[in-house]
Parts: C-alpha cells; sequence; structure tokens
C-alpha cells in the first residue's frame, strides 16, 4: 500500500486489521488482511465490525460456490464410474 497505517491489530496469525487515512478513491477505513489468502477482505470499512461482516460475506460466497462445484463434480464422477460398475 505504501502508506503506514494510523493502527494495526493482529487478530490471530492469519488475520490483521489495520486503519489507514484515506487511500486513492478509498476513503479512511479499516482494511482486513488474510494472509492465508493473500488479500485484503474489507478495504475502507467505515467500522471494525464493518469490516469483519465483509470478511464474513465473503467466505459464506465463496464457500456456496465451492460447495456447488464440488457437488456438481461428485456428481460427473459418480456418472462415469456408473458406467463401470458389474450388475449384481
Amino acid at each position: 500500500m505504501g502508506r503506514s497505517a494510523i493502527s494495526s491489530e493482529e487478530l490471530s496469525d492469519t488475520l490483521t486489521i489495520s486503519e489507514y487515512y484515506a487511500i486513492g478513491e478509498h476513503s479512511r477505513g479499516f482494511w482486513l488482511y488474510d494472509k492465508t489468502r493473500g488479500m485484503n477482505l474489507a478495504i475502507g470499512a467505515k467500522t471494525r465490525e464493518a469490516a469483519l461482516v465483509k470478511a464474513i460475506t465473503y467466505y459464506q460466497k465463496r464457500l456456496n460456490s465451492v460447495e456447488i462445484n464440488y457437488k456438481s463434480l461428485c456428481e460427473k464422477v459418480d456418472s462415469f464410474i456408473g458406467q463401470f460398475k458389474e450388475d449384481e
């Protein structure tokens, strides 16, 4: 980012929340960085709580997408394997 944070707190070994002055088009606010994803989950949130809600919402949407893709893949694999099952 190039600018130092007003404040920064490690919430866990993988999550850091920082408050920054306005950066580019983003007004002053809270940024929540996830080291496991290598990305900010919230950028310029008005409050710490809003930053956490943005992160939870991101993960809810991501989990839903992964579950849908997994279910589709399982159905395709089961269908493929079903072609080779021996009759009992």
